[in-house]
């Protein structure tokens, strides 16, 4: 009663819902409803007044536009706004990301827009990693605005602006969260339908404070809609001195992780571990690049499929209900399956050619779990044994690798670049063992121009 109340007020009160008034409105309309509810015309005008757009139309009445604990508990505890992420650490995310900027700063923080195949097929959303961060928010056309305050309860406040519900856009879209669901169960002080972002968003930069944003894209990421109508409201207003970036601030706050982001990470590995097998068990001659890239998917999704086990005999019970956390998973990146030579292409993702008798396939991929992915590189025979070449060489790397592994972590004190250079030696000292002499400098431009490691967690 009190939610639906809280829309409807919303409705009537130009189209901001705020927590607050889910609170007040909510209390006041619950009694207007107890003073009607005697006369049966009474019951119908109260039908009709709680008949909102969340509750008019059957397809979207009990979806949101991405998973909430009350639509999909498999998937999201008690407690969470995403899964295995809880409302209060996103809480905290943003205050520690409020307290690098300076008094009075407001930050923007935008989705990733749709892209389109064509112009009306799309290709699967993956929201921007920074804007997830610091909202759980999983829908496009979407602004988040964080705003320093030293009288908000909270150290700041933030405003959310996001697609409104509307049935009949949701009867071929899909369903859409909501004004309702961003202030009740992802920590939005107010909402407002992102139409009205332009005309809102010159009261939120009002002063001289400075403004946080990422307005340019950066490694060919194309930036919403919403992106370029504050770079004109910024140019009209001569403010464009003002604005910092906020994508440095809120990648140094990603550099640590929590407790529960290495338990989704960890997750994430073990998922594609479970892929890497499978892909293992179904390589051979004749067999496709593209069979494996597409074993790989499936194993992934299959790894989070639990059935319940009778313990006493270790039997699937098949009558039980399943445990099914599939949908949290996808490929963390366009994996790269390569037979033979195509393994010598960095970044080979087409992934078409039959495997060859012989050969050595490279497989680079990871799944995604709830946004956290895992990056796995592994190379093995496709016929299932190495030959002896192939196994010294094999051996070679797989030294150089685990020498790395026992510097990557904290007491030994070596930051990453360090490490890339004590790998570049030491491979350079594996391969004169087994009759390879290579300068280290040519092994950094021929057999190794990359990194040895990078970054891993939203990215």
């Amino acid at each position: 009663m009190a939610n639906r109340a809280a829309v409807f007020v919303h409705r009537l009160s130009g189209h901001c819902l705020s927590a607050r008034r889910l609170s007040i409105y909510g209390s006041r309309l619950t009694l207007h409803a107890r003073r009607i509810h005697a006369t049966s015309a009474g019951r119908s005008f109260l039908s009709t007044l709680l008949q909102t757009a969340k509750t008019k139309n059957p397809i979207t009445a009990q979806w949101n536009g991405q998973p909430t604990h009350e639509t999909h508990p498999e998937l999201v505890a008690q407690g969470e706004t995403t899964p295995g992420i809880s409302q209060s650490e996103y809480d905290q995310r943003r205050r520690n990301i409020v307290d690098s900027l300076s008094d009075g700063g407001t930050a923007f923080l935008f989705s990733a827009p749709m892209h389109f195949v064509s112009p009306h097929v799309f290709h699967e959303f993956r929201q921007d990693s920074d804007f997830y961060y610091m909202t759980g928010w999983n829908e496009p056309e979407s602004v988040a605005v964080l705003q320093k305050s030293a009288t908000a309860r909270r150290g700041y406040t933030l405003t959310m602006f996001v697609r409104a519900k509307e049935p009949e856009k949701e009867l071929w879209e899909g369903p859409r969260s909501g004004l309702e669901t961003a202030v009740a169960a992802f920590g939005a002080d107010e909402a407002w339908p992102i139409r009205d972002f332009a005309k809102r968003a010159a009261k939120l930069i009002g002063g001289a404070h400075p403004v946080y944003a990422d307005l340019d894209g950066e490694h060919g990421l194309v930036r919403s809609e919403q992106c370029g109508e504050l770079r004109q409201i910024l140019q009209r207003s001569n403010a464009g001195a003002r604005v910092r970036r906020l994508t440095t601030i809120v990648q140094r706050a990603r550099l640590i992780k929590s407790t529960a982001e290495l338990q989704l990470m960890r997750e994430a590995g073990r998922v594609s571990g479970v892929a890497f097998a499978a892909v293992m068990r179904a390589c051979g001659p004749g067999v496709s690049e593209s069979t494996l890239q597409s074993t790989f998917a499936h194993a992934s999704k299959m790894a989070l499929l639990a059935p319940v086990t009778d313990r006493s005999t270790l039997t699937t019970d098949h009558s039980a209900p399943i445990t099914d956390r599939s949908a949290l998973t996808r490929p963390a990146y366009v994996p790269v399956f390569a037979g033979g030579e195509h393994a010598l292409c960095m970044h080979y993702v087409l992934n078409n050619a039959p495997l060859r008798a012989g050969d050595l396939v490279l497989a680079d991929a990871g799944a995604e779990v709830a946004a956290y992915a895992a990056d796995v590189t592994r190379t093995f025979p496709v016929s299932g044994r190495f030959s002896e070449q192939q196994r010294d060489l094999y051996s070679a790397v797989l030294s150089v690798q685990e020498q790395m592994v026992r510097l990557c972590h904290a007491d030994a004190g070596y930051p990453l670049n360090e490490i890339h250079r004590c790998s570049t030696h030491a491979l350079a000292t594996e391969l004169r063992q087994i009759g390879f002499h290579a300068a280290e400098h040519d092994i950094e431009r021929q057999l190794y121009p990359h990194h040895v490691a990078h970054y891993l967690g939203l990215d």
